[in-house]
């Protein structure tokens, strides 16, 4: 839901804009479709693929950072090391909508590592939930970039635990293989993979706020 409508429903709109004579049908949902039995010609999905026999194309990368806010972190301490997260008592504020919600996962020592987090202050299925909640002071999160970008560069989220590696996902376009993509939905993938191609814009905001440090 996060990435359609921050990012996926201005890209629609700027496609339509550029093809009047076309008309889509948007369904924003964190429901997992049956793109066959539902008829959808096209799914937006984030996250590494099951065994599937869907065809998938990569749009771009769906990047992780630990975020708190400057309130948080003055009155609980800036942790260091993913173990500081249990070791300094942070409060972290889980997201649901996936298995092991909390356990954060860290490249450490050049291997990757669940890291186990503080029995949870809120959880929640919705990562723009989490963001309000984090902003508002009520403990650390984990989140895509695409979320946190915006908060971020104005200063109400500050990234910690920056030297250690937060894992990422892929954000794939799919569709079935027994359903041949029309030149609309064809020119749709094109537009996105275009749009997204490279560092994402909200990963080169991030960037440039860093540099600009």
């Amino acid at each position: 839901m996060s990435f359609g409508w921050r990012h996926l429903s201005p890209a629609i709109a700027d496609f339509l804009s550029a093809h009047p004579q076309l008309d889509i049908d948007l369904d924003l949902n964190d429901r997992r479709v049956d793109l066959v039995s539902e008829g959808y010609d096209l799914a937006i999905r984030i996250g590494r693929l099951a065994d599937s026999s869907l065809v998938a194309h990569t749009l771009a990368p769906c990047r992780h950072i630990v975020c708190a806010s400057s309130t948080y972190l003055s009155a609980r301490g800036l942790p260091i090391t993913p173990g500081d997260l249990i070791a300094q008592n942070h409060d972290c504020l889980i997201y649901s909508n996936r298995p092991a919600s909390e356990q954060w996962r860290f490249r450490v020592a050049g291997e990757w590592k669940d890291t186990p987090v503080k029995t949870r202050r809120l959880g929640v299925n919705n990562g723009d939930a989490l963001r309000h909640a984090a902003i508002a002071g009520l403990g650390l999160i984990v989140i895509p970039t695409f979320i946190a970008s915006d908060a971020v560069t104005a200063g109400a989220l500050t990234p910690v635990l920056a030297d250690h590696e937060c894992f990422a996902l892929p954000i794939h376009a799919m569709w079935s293989p027994n359903r041949q993509l029309s030149t609309k939905v064809r020119a749709l993938v094109n537009f996105l993979a275009e749009r997204f191609a490279g560092i994402p814009y909200w990963d080169r905001a991030l960037a440039a706020r860093s540099n600009a440090k």
